[in-house]
């Protein structure tokens, strides 16, 4: 199997929540698109987004998902598992 056919993942996969809705995100292309259509005030999303956008080698694709992670929890959208939604 060709490796570059495989989107980037998240590892481990995330949920979050947009306002009632609840959003598994496992690759980088959600994490994009999940952070245009949420844009949240807190963390650096002018560069997690262009972490998200650039992200090629295995290190950047590394960077841009901790990028989005961190994003994420700063602006408390990270639903933990086991706790209730």
């Amino acid at each position: 199997m060709d490796p570059s056919a495989i989107p980037p993942a998240l590892i481990p996969p995330l949920r979050l929540r947009a306002g009632r809705e609840l959003v598994d995100i496992a690759t980088l292309d959600e994490a994009l698109a999940f952070a245009e259509r949420n844009p949240q005030p807190h963390g650096d999303y002018e560069g997690m987004i262009r972490r998200l956008q650039a992200a090629s080698s295995t290190e950047d694709i590394i960077e841009a998902g901790n990028a989005f992670r961190w994003w994420a929890e700063s602006n408390a959208l990270i639903v933990e598992p086991g706790l209730p939604e």
